[in-house]
């Protein structure tokens, strides 16, 4: 009787070992082209212009920029612009527009253990292409900003001190430059708990409305470099300040020591940054800042940036009314934005 049955059963084992053969060998080959295609991905994303992956390219988006496609188009410029800032906010800036959270030891003036925060960004409103004699890009935009300042370890972790701000700053870009025209108003506002414990203490009126030209250099792909001199056109009798003010700067990007992620056009890389500041209030010495962290950002859209980072401030107070009064505090921050 099995001869009736040993020839389809020949038939269905050699079948079932040819599936397999020919299964195995597809999944192979899959794998292989999956491999060429991940490889060929990686291969092309980093035959992309090279300044697509350099933070110090203000131009760079996507491939693809707002300004390219308005040129595409015939525009002389663009509403609503999508893409990084056209002035990059300083790494060492004590008061910058973005979203940030430190923990303060030490201030001389406020406190041993302190709070802050800060909610920031910016709204580009419009931008010109290919513009005079150097074929840049010129940006119009509006800034608003918080920074805040609390007391975490007294009861109903009280509000100290709170400042606004509202800028509305010009940029011109070209090459490796960035030069910022802005006026701005900044008001300050002592914290209702902080006066209710401190009954002697008086509340004067710090607010200013200010001008001030910065121009920014990225004197290589690691080194930044900036400077502006400002004047304070408008401030209140109460609390009156010098009215001009200088700030200098330098940013050291260590790329060599972080690590680039092609396919999710991820990168992250560690910073130095440092920042001087001076007003003729400031009676002895010059006020400065210095910040030492880790970075992570993306290769694309609008190039936000979370940063980890030890920040040192020797020189005055930032807080408003406080703001004559020598100081000198190490904070542990976070941030978010630009």
């Amino acid at each position: 009787m099995m001869r009736y049955f040993k020839k389809p059963l020949i038939l269905l084992v050699t079948g079932l070992l040819s599936a397999i053969s020919i299964n195995g060998y597809s999944n192979e080959y899959d794998d292989a082209c999956d491999h060429y295609a991940e490889d060929e991905a990686i291969y092309e994303a980093s035959q992309l212009d090279p300044a697509i992956y350099e933070d110090s390219c203000w131009y760079a988006v996507a491939p693809e920029t707002d300004c390219e496609f308005a040129r595409r188009c015939g525009l002389r410029g663009i509403w609503l612009p999508e893409g990084p800032p056209a002035f990059r906010p300083f790494l060492a800036d004590p008061h910058p527009v973005t979203f940030s959270v430190g923990w303060r030891f030490n201030d001389r003036v406020l406190g041993k253990n302190l709070i802050d925060v800060s909610y920031g960004d910016t709204f580009p409103i419009y931008r010109w292409c290919d513009i005079w004699y150097f074929r840049g890009d010129l940006q119009f935009e509006i800034e608003g900003a918080l920074w805040a300042i609390f007391d975490p370890l007294h009861d109903s972790s009280p509000l100290i001190d709170a400042d606004y701000y509202v800028g509305f700053p010009i940029t011109y870009m070209f090459e490796n430059w960035a030069i910022r025209f802005r006026g701005y108003h900044i008001s300050t506002h002592i914290g209702d708990e902080f006066l209710l414990t401190h009954h002697h203490f008086h509340r004067k009126n710090p607010s200013i409305e200010a001008f001030d030209l910065f121009f920014s250099n990225q004197f290589t792909r690691e080194i930044r470099l900036y400077a502006g001199i400002g004047y304070i056109a408008c401030q209140d009798d109460s609390f009156r300040v010098g009215p001009i003010y200088l700030e200098a700067g330098l940013e050291l990007r260590m790329y060599q020591l972080g690590y680039r992620d092609y396919c999710n056009r991820l990168y992250g890389e560690p910073f130095l940054g440092m920042d001087f500041r001076y007003n003729k209030s400031f009676k002895n010495h010059v006020d400065s800042t210095y910040v030492l962290g880790y970075e992570w950002g993306k290769f694309s859209g609008l190039r936000r940036k979370f940063r980890v980072f030890l920040e040192y401030h020797d020189g005055y107070c930032l807080e408003g009314q406080f703001s004559k009064f020598p100081d000198r505090y190490l904070s542990i921050r976070g941030s978010y934005g630009y």
